[in-house]
Order: C-alpha cells, then structure tokens, then sequence
C-alpha cells in the first residue's frame, strides 16, 4: 500500500471520528435554543431542566470535538504538504475564518452555558444559547463550504503552479455549498437529536429525571420525524447538484455503466464495475430517468461515456450512497414509534417497555451511520481529485514522507482515537448518574 494511500486512510479515520461530535453539537444546540426560548416565553421549568441537561451533554461533546479536531490541521502538512502548498490560498482561508471567527464564538459563549445558569439572567442566558447556536452554524457553514470548494472549485486563477484566490464570494459560495450546507446541517440535527433519544430512553430505564426524559424523548422524536421526512427531498436536490457538476460520481452512485434512455433505479444490488454491472439489481423501471427530468424516457449518461481513469472507486460509493436508504427507513421508523409510545393511544407507559428502550438507544446510531457513509460517498467520489479537476490526490501527498511513517502515524492515531471512545462514553455516563433518582 502506498503512503498516499495509507494517508487517505488515516485521514478518513481522523474526520470520521471527529465528525461524531460536530454533528452532536448542532442538534444538541438547536435543542438548547428551543428549550430555552420555551422556558423564557412560557416560565416552564421543565424546559429549564431540559436545557441545562442538554447543556451539559454538550459541553462533554464539545470538549471531544476540539480534542479530536486538533489533529485535522496537523494532517495536511504532515502528509498533505504538495495539496498544502498548492490550495493554501483558498482551502486555508476558509479553516482560518472558522477557527477565528465562528469557532470563538461559539467557544465564547460555551462558558456562560456552562457556568452562567445562576450567574446572568434568563434572557442573557437565551442569547448566550442563541450565539453558541450561531457559532457553531457559521463555523460547520466555512467548513463546508471549504469541502464544497473541493467539489467545485470557483474565485481562483492559476499562478506559478499555486492557487490564488480572485474572488472570495465566488470561492465561499460556491456552486455545490448552498445544498450541501442544508443537507449536511439537518442531517447533523438529526444525529443531535437521536442522542438524546438515546440519553431520554436510558433515563427513562434508570428512572432518572424521568418526567423530564419522557417530554425530551417526546420533542426528540417530533422534530426528528419531520427532519427524517425532509431528508428524502435535500438529498434528492443534491444528487441532482452531483449530477450537474460531477456527473461520472452520479453515474456511479446511481450504478449506471451503459449510457441509455428509460434508465432504472436501482434500489439494491452488488456492483461489480471490473465487469460493467450490478449483479442481484432490484430496481424501478425507467426509475432514474424520471427523477433526473421528470421524463421516463430521458437519456442518462453511464459511466462507460467517462475515460476509466476519471472513475471514482464505483463499488465503495454505490454500496454507501445506498445504504443510507434503509438508514433513513430505521430514522423514521424510530421517530414513528417514540411517537405512537408517548401517545394518549399507548397501553403502557415508556418505563414499561425496557426491550423498546433498548432498542431505540441501539437505533440512535442510525443517523450516525447515514452521515458517515454519505461523507465517504462524496469524498471518495470525488476521486482521483483532491482538487476537483485541478490536482490528483496522487499528486496531492507529502513528497518525502514515507509508506512505514504514516502507518504508524495511522496505529497511534486508532490507539488514541480507541481511548477517547471509551471516555467519551464514560463521561457521558457520568452526566446520566448524576440526574438524582425520582421516589
């Protein structure tokens, strides 16, 4: 295996443990704000309650997320240098606006809902939630529109081999942000939100604030099931966004090698791109075609159209982009039936039914599990390319560095990332035990 291949792995190791928190934090602040302006419009203390857990919960998550986040910059100069070199003028405008701008705002305004509950008064406290809300919101907005930048490079000319920027409106929204930005960020509520269902049920099983955890459980599963249903559409708009930009990654999330009119949709099947085919295909006649134009009949480019050598890795990408379906069937199902259990219509009440409880904490990984086999969909769609149809990610490596050096780099990296799972875990428990037991 060669070191940029090993690379490649490390660093997608490196994201995807660390993307677990961001996404928590986005849902868990876009509970904290809603159940704060309740507390402050209605005087209900429960939603009080509700907030300061939740705040809590985030301030675990936050902490993790800078921890793990750390070891993201370090990874492009020591085994990214030439993508370094190159994109730095652009690429690394966006993670220096983030760090300054969004992330210290967010971390500012962190401390007055860690410590500030008694210290400031109910309406300092909402805007506090309302700018730890903002910051995090701007802050995931730069760093995915860095990646959207990746996708489809704009506001840059080419100098003495090196990017330079021309136009920073043109390169921040660029033409792929605006739809990844809104699918990324309520696909992250939604992971914020199973958490808490998670936490919720787990409370309700230990009778640990279980009123409290009855109506979170509740709220989680309401704004969750409308988020899991609007999901559907946004990613729709954004394959649709893949198709206009990228249409070899289309062809291959969709599996489609034969350019054809009338093209099925395949919902299942196992791809083999050495032959040119989906074996076992379970598909909708004309399916694609229709979605695509609205036409069944409409022409839809395969990717025999493409030069082999611009094909993304055709198996790893079909396989994730269609996983995520039966992820967001298990998202809805879960939504549906918290819902249905936590209605006037249910026989028993939560504390009765430990099997379902269970299940829904296992149930929680779902949008995890959807969020990271989407992000490994596009960024390994997006291969060759580093740098969409200006720099190959075998051009994109650190030139002296070595295949043994970065797998070691790669096992202390799991050693380390195996530690902070386990005391995340930890920590998290902790929060729960100390909710007092109800009588």
């Amino acid at each position: 295996m060669t070191a940029v291949m090993i690379a490649r792995v490390q660093f997608g190791l490196s994201l995807g443990f660390h993307y677990i928190f961001p996404q928590t934090t986005l849902g868990l602040t876009l509970v904290i704000l809603i159940a704060e302006w309740r507390y402050v419009a209605s005087g209900d203390q429960s939603w009080k309650d509700i907030s300061t857990l939740c705040s809590r919960f985030l301030g675990v998550v936050f902490a993790f997320g800078v921890a793990t986040g750390m070891a993201l910059p370090f990874s492009f100069g020591m085994n990214w240098g030439n993508f370094s070199l190159f994109a730095a003028p652009i690429f690394g405008v966006q993670l220096a606006i983030e760090a300054m701008v969004a992330f210290t705002l967010e971390a500012a305004f962190m401390a007055v809902l860690m410590f500030g509950r008694s210290r400031v008064s109910k309406r300092v406290y909402l805007a506090s939630a309302f700018f730890v809300f903002l910051g995090s919101h701007l802050s995931a907005f730069f760093i995915i529109s860095a990646n959207s930048w990746l996708q489809t490079p704009a506001g840059y000319a080419v100098k003495d081999g090196r990017l330079v920027l021309t136009d920073y409106l043109a390169a921040t929204f660029n033409p792929s942000v605006g739809i990844r930005f809104f699918h990324t960020i309520t696909a992250a509520w939604l992971s914020g939100l199973f958490f808490l269902l998670a936490i919720s049920a787990c409370m309700i099983a230990r009778n640990r604030g279980r009123e409290n955890a009855k109506k979170l459980f509740r709220f989680s599963a309401a704004l969750s099931l409308a988020l899991g249903l609007i999901q559907p559409v946004l990613g729709h708009q954004q394959i649709m966004d893949v198709l206009r930009h990228q249409p070899v990654k289309d062809a291959a999330y969709e599996g489609i090698f034969e350019t054809q009119n009338g093209a099925p949709l395949i919902g299942f099947g196992i791809p083999d791109a050495a032959n040119g085919r989906i074996l076992f295909p379970m598909s909708i006649p004309k399916g694609l075609s229709f979605l695509e134009s609205g036409n069944p009949n409409s022409l839809v480019k395969g990717l025999n159209d493409f030069p082999k050598e611009t094909w993304p890795p055709v198996n790893i990408i079909f396989t994730t982009f269609h996983l995520m379906v039966p992820m967001a069937g298990i998202i809805i199902a879960v939504a549906l039936s918290a819902l249905w259990f936590t209605g006037k219509k249910s026989k028993k009440p939560l504390e009765a039914r430990p099997l379902y409880l269970k299940l829904v904490m296992f149930g929680a990984a779902s949008p995890y599990l959807a969020n990271e086999l989407g992000w490994i969909g596009t960024e390994i769609g997006r291969q060759p390319w580093t740098v969409y149809g200006l720099l190959l990610t075998k051009d994109a490596g650190t030139s002296a560095q070595g295949a043994g050096t970065v797998a070691f780099s790669l096992i202390l990296f799991s050693l380390v990332y195996l530690v902070l799972g386990f005391l995340f875990v930890m920590f998290t428990s902790s929060v729960i035990k100390s909710v007092p037991k109800a009588d």
